[in-house]
């Protein structure tokens, strides 16, 4: 292109009030090209009349302010170009530089490239009548040949900036260029986007294009009133606020305005409206996940889908359970929080499972500091260390429990069939069942890492893996929705058979109970991996979960570690050694990752989770017990029905007493049939009460209008302490009484008998003492509990609480009526 050096001539052209400016790139350039001029016809150059300029200097050196082709100079009181009016600016160069064009270009590119905002990653997903809206109200804006100003506010997370993006690439200026800056980032004058008197703003090599402005709620005030007129008229006042002495010579006549303007188009995004944009933006809301929740199945499958592209893999599908949960999860984050869990999720599904189940979601609530929670661990390093151990518990069950209970179900089957002549039905039934009751606060569902019916369903999953089978994956939504039901219906089994054929007194019928509930566990690990039946379908196992909720010790993993530091989740899905601490193992044998766990149902304290760890993310916390119950866990109709049975089985086993409260001969229960009739009735009475004292209760406040009380299946946890304790106290005296007569009873195992070895039983008033004090220590925990769950007044909680001292009353009187 061509420079035109600065001439008097030019200079007299700078009176007409539409001009074109020519600038050279130096000012020794001067008169080299004036022959390009016609001296006689300057108007046949260009229809425009000409400012001839050096480097944006006049002769006598005033400043030229041009930006995109507007000038705002004032000469002898004569205005050059009125207020918004825009003037076209030439750049020429000297003949045959090759480098000038190139010059501005690459100034162009090196301020633009640092800011130069992404093509949309998606569109609006969803289908609910918030996405649809959103996506017309985009289309709407992005179609406006006005190229007004738009503001996109919303929650953090929602990717206000993608649809920004949106409008930007719908838009007729998708070719041009696309900005963007963060106001928080700005500060007070923004000289990165409006400039200063020596430094260009992005605004000035922006042109004509777009220009996105994130977070414009953190904007500082001054830049705020800044960015007003910038949005009103396009104008904008440089970061350098001098005198407009050094803008213009007085004795010149030149009187500058330190005015600019640009032509882009301005998006903004913000978390709130700004009032002082409102009158002068298109507002677009962008509603929070939380409102609409029919669109996270679509976004669901659109994550997963990119997951499996992006590394290669198998497609993974969300279970029903998981979009159930990911539906009823709050979503601070919004959508970037839904696609790290789904990512964080499809990182813990292993290589060859297709599915991805509510087990690898993760709590989306954080994690905060507890300082009712104490780590064990770090309190105590040798407990850490035995735990990291093979003796917790591989050698335990390998070189003990396994030999011990063969030997056990052997005497059970061919010994003595008394308890006073049989050791192992005693140390069933007079120490196994009240024991473990003892260890649910304290270390929940312990028993299930040492339990003798897993050890042998290992054993045929080590034959069977070596034999080079495959087992089979969970069928997770039939366990999920079948397997509660089936323990359920198993446990009822047991209870009726224990009372009605008097298993506990019978060696051979409680050994033929052990190897059916092994049984189950060898069938299972023979088909499924890991512990299918232990999770699912163990009646056993089920109670042991339902009251490990009580537990005040827990095992969790830090979510802030895993989530940032662990990429292998060998704690979940197994995997070798990985330094530093890292051991191998097979991954947790309930499918359960310590940071998602929500409460103690699903975890065993097999640790196997803190040997795989390297970064000491798993913790075993001291805590508050049953802190669970009203804070994270799920309840379950089918756990509330197991519940209120195994209430129910300890009626049961005062049945004859209970009848004679109500007058009924007890030999009535001689006849099987009967007997049976009745334990059914006893089994599902205290649940079936329970229920219609809350219905009752929710009827009144229905027809009086009045604040309901939370729902049953939350607020009927708060009968578990009672029917721990209440089971509790039924055992004590098998404990207490013929517990202390192990050793002669021993020595009879193996035919000694009247060995006068020594006993040790408790006083019966000493027994029914502790049974009144566990019973009422289980009402006043019921109560409490109650009130913790309902989260009312005393008044609203009435009908419950007057059923826990109904219940605990009639167990009153069972137990303790023969004793006082």
């Amino acid at each position: 292109m061509i420079v035109a050096g600065t001439t008097q001539t030019g200079l007299r052209h700078a009176y007409s009030r539409s001009f074109l400016l020519l600038r050279s790139c130096d000012k020794r350039d001067q008169g080299l090209y004036t022959s390009f001029l016609p001296s006689s016809n300057q108007r046949a150059f260009c229809s425009t009349p000409l400012l001839l300029a050096s480097k944006g200097r006049f002769l006598r050196r005033q400043r030229v302010l041009h930006n995109g082709g507007f000038l705002s100079y004032k000469e002898k009181g004569l205005p050059l170009a009125q207020k918004g009016e825009k003037i076209p600016v030439l750049c020429l160069h000297r003949k045959g530089d090759a480098q000038g064009a190139a010059q501005d270009e690459a100034a162009k590119q090196h301020a633009l490239r640092p800011h130069l905002g992404n093509l949309p990653r998606r569109g609006v997903i969803g289908k609910s009548r918030y996405a649809v809206r959103l996506r017309k109200e985009i289309a709407q804006a992005a179609r406006d040949m006005s190229r007004g100003p738009v503001l996109l506010f919303g929650e953090p997370g929602l990717e206000k900036d993608d649809f920004a993006a949106l409008i930007f690439s719908g838009s007729p200026d998708s070719s041009k260029d696309f900005v963007r800056l963060d106001c928080s980032c700005l500060g007070r004058s923004a000289v990165e986007l409006f400039g200063r008197t020596n430094k260009r703003g992005v605004l000035y090599w922006l042109g004509d294009g777009t220009l996105l402005l994130e977070n414009v709620h953190h904007a500082h005030p001054d830049f705020l009133k800044n960015l007003v007129e910038l949005v009103r008229s396009g104008n904008y006042l440089p970061a350098a606020n001098t005198r407009l002495e050094d803008w213009a010579q007085p004795e010149d006549g030149l009187n500058a305005e330190p005015v600019q303007h640009s032509s882009a188009r301005i998006i903004l995004t913000a978390e709130g409206r700004v009032p002082a944009l409102d009158q002068l933006v298109t507002i677009i809301k962008v509603p929070p996940l939380r409102v609409r929740p029919s669109d996270i199945p679509d976004l669901t499958a659109y994550f997963l889908k990119q997951y499996c592209l992006e590394h290669r893999s198998q497609p993974i599908v969300p279970t029903s359970d998981a979009l159930r949960t990911l539906e009823t999860s709050p979503f601070p984050g919004n959508i970037k929080e839904l696609q790290a869990v789904l990512e964080r999720a499809a990182g813990n599904v292993q290589d060859d499972e297709t599915q991805l189940t509510a087990d690898v979601l993760w709590d989306t609530t954080k994690q905060g500091h507890d300082p009712f929670r104490l780590d064990l661990l770090k309190a105590y390093p040798p407990l850490r260390t035995f735990l990291r151990s093979d003796i917790w518990p591989k050698e335990i069950n390998f070189r003990f429990t396994a030999y011990a209970f063969a030997i056990g179900v052997c005497l059970l089957l061919f010994g003595p069939q008394d308890r006073e002549h049989n050791v192992v039905l005693t140390v069933f039934w007079a120490y196994w069942w009240p024991v473990i009751f003892l260890m649910y606060p304290f270390l929940g569902r312990v028993w299930c890492a040492i339990c003798p019916f897993m050890i042998y369903g290992e054993l045929v999953q080590r034959w069977r893996l070596s034999r080079g089978a495959q087992l089979l994956k969970w069928p997770r939504e039939t366990a999920e929705a079948w397997g509660p039901w089936f323990l359920f219906a198993m446990f009822a089994g047991i209870l009726l058979w224990e009372d009605v054929w008097h298993l506990s007194t019978h060696a051979a019928l409680s050994g033929g109970l052990l190897i059916l509930i092994t049984s189950g566990a060898v069938i299972c690990s023979a088909i499924f991996e890991r512990r299918l039946w232990c999770r699912y379908l163990c009646p056993i196992g089920g109670m042991n979960g339902l009251f490990a909720k009580m537990s005040m010790t827990e095992v969790r993993a830090r979510q802030g570690v895993c989530s940032a530091t662990c990429q292998t989740y060998h704690c979940y899905k197994g995997g070798p050694a990985e330094p530093p601490e890292g051991l191998k193992t097979s991954g947790c044998p309930l499918h359960s990752h310590p940071a998602q766990l929500v409460d103690n149902k699903d975890c065993t304290l097999c640790m196997d989770c803190l040997k795989a760890c390297p970064h000491t993310s798993v913790q075993f916390n001291l805590r508050a017990p049953g802190v669970d119950l009203w804070t994270t866990h799920k309840p379950a109709v089918s756990e509330v029905a197991l519940m209120f049975m195994l209430l129910g089985g300890v009626y049961l086993h005062r049945a004859p007493n209970l009848l004679s409260q109500f007058g009924f001969d007890p030999i009535l229960i001689d006849s099987k049939p009967i007997h049976i009739a009745v334990a059914a009735g006893l089994l599902s009475l205290p649940g079936v009460i329970s229920y219609c004292v809350d219905a009752l209760n929710r009827l009144y406040h229905h027809t009086q209008r009045t604040l309901a009380p939370a729902p049953f299946l939350h607020l009927a946890y708060g009968y578990l302490p009672l029917v721990w304790s209440a089971t509790l106290a039924h055992y004590l005296p098998l404990l207490l009484v013929e517990g202390g007569t192990l050793l002669p009873v021993t020595a009879a195992t193996v035919g000694f008998r009247d060995s006068g070895l020594p006993i040790a039983v408790a006083d019966p008033s000493v027994v029914g003492l502790l049974q009144g004090a566990v019973l009422a220590g289980g009402m006043g925990l019921s109560l409490a509990l109650t009130r913790k769950l309902g989260k009312r007044h005393w008044s609203m909680l009435w009908p419950q609480c007057a059923t826990i001292f109904a219940f605990s009353a009639e167990l009153w009187a069972l137990f303790i009526q023969d004793v006082f």
